[in-house]
């Protein structure tokens, strides 16, 4: 957890590293996506019971895989555009950005055995 925190809270310096606004916005998804690697990646052992003092429910593991292929989705999508040689949007940085947040604070809550509102604000229902 401290470790995702500690990547979030870094988000906007190393987005600052580009030179255009497009190239902001490039590294800003790159950013978040190193972050979700870093959140998500507890994830397989906790949804498998390896995690003394987590234990999910069914309905928690469907919730959390749900929430982290939404915003799996939503990097791959960007990241794709970026591949490509699309520009991409400060809006739909923001949003990415949002949804992280919000993955976080779900995933988080799961952990402790709660369904946090953010867990339905990024599809991964409640």
């Amino acid at each position: 957890m401290k470790k995702a925190l500690l990547a979030l809270g870094l988000l906007p310096l190393l987005a600052a590293c580009g030179t255009t606004k497009q190239a902001k916005l490039n590294q800003a998804v790159f950013d978040v996506d190193s972050a979700y690697h870093v959140l998500a990646n507890p994830m397989p052992d906790v949804m498998a019971g390896k995690v003394p003092g987590v234990a999910l429910t069914d309905t928690q593991k469907a919730i959390a895989k749900r929430a982290s292929q939404s915003v799996f989705n939503e990097i791959q999508s960007l990241e794709t555009s970026i591949e490509g040689g699309d520009s991409i949007t400060q809006t739909a940085v923001s949003a990415l950005q949002t949804d992280f947040a919000s993955f976080e604070t779900c995933w988080a809550g799961l952990k402790t055995g709660t369904t946090p509102d953010a867990c339905a604000a990024i599809g991964g229902s409640k």
